[in-house]
């Protein structure tokens, strides 16, 4: 099976699977607000266990539709690969494992078979001492709240009142709305691992005036500015960086250009709050 999803730092990390939808249930639990760690734009949960082992530190990947544990922690949890997938990057595919995690437990919240890949993490800042990436395979089982202002990831809350509400869309797994980025309808990936707009570009005179660097991959891109508009808002000038990749299209909205972003799964909207 050949998946792509991407958290993407500028000169960073990008990386990706995609989940299975058909097998996630939405769980309709009470409200539960959770601490985050910041460091930088890297969003941490600091005690996670994984089939009852931890505490792991986990990194919120918005942008990633599987999740990831690194071998490490594959080998402590005596877990063995159940299959492998294709894993789509702008430089391009390579076959990863994946496993199945039997129960994740982060405070009160419990959750079964959660799809994982197993690979290294980028070692860039805060990634270090991060045991994983925790994305769609287990963000899309809820409503979430990602609140920037308070460090806090809040599940199955109600919405916030007083942001702009566009309808939820869906690419390859991940949380998506509808953007017109220079007059031209795409779709971008809200990405929580994004500090820039990321706009897959087939048509890149050159590729040299940065490099996006992957797990264990890079990619040039170019930095530059876009016009973007979000839900029929007005539009606004953002800083972009294109990247040449035949093998994708749309691109990626950084989820910390806004003070909070809500994800509604069940009712499927989207709530940004500037």
């Amino acid at each position: 099976m050949r998946t792509q999803c991407f958290t993407v730092f500028l000169l960073a990390a990008i990386g990706g699977s995609m989940y299975a939808a058909e097998t996630t249930r939405i769980n309709r639990g009470a409200e539960v607000t959770l601490p985050l760690h910041r460091a930088g734009l890297t969003l941490i949960l600091e005690t996670v266990y994984l089939n009852g082992q931890g505490p792991f530190r986990m990194m919120i990947d918005t942008g990633n539709a599987s999740s990831l544990i690194r071998p490490q922690v594959a080998q402590k949890l005596g877990a063995r690969a159940a299959y492998s997938v294709e894993q789509v990057t702008s430089a391009g595919v390579r076959r990863v494992p994946v496993m199945v995690i039997d129960r994740l437990t982060v405070g009160p919240v419990i959750d079964r078979q959660i799809e994982a890949m197993v690979g290294a993490l980028a070692m860039v800042g805060a990634m270090d001492g991060v045991d994983g990436v925790l994305g769609q395979s287990w963000l899309v089982r809820h409503d979430y709240l990602l609140d920037y202002r308070n460090r806090r990831l809040v599940l199955d809350g109600a919405a916030p009142e007083g942001a702009m509400r566009t309808d939820l869309r869906s690419v390859d797994g991940r949380p998506a709305v509808a953007a017109l980025v220079d007059g031209v309808a795409l779709d971008l990936v809200v990405d929580s691992g994004a500090d820039i707009v990321v706009l897959f570009d087939h048509k890149l005179r050159s590729a040299r005036e940065a490099t996006l660097l992957t797990n264990g991959q890079s990619a040039g891109a170019e930095l530059g500015s876009a016009r973007v508009a979000l839900g029929g808002s007005r539009e606004q000038r953002m800083a972009v960086a294109r990247v040449n990749s035949p093998l994708l299209s749309g691109g990626l909205l950084p989820a910390n250009a806004f003070r909070s972003v809500y994800v509604s799964n069940r009712d499927g909207f989207v709530e940004l709050e500037r």
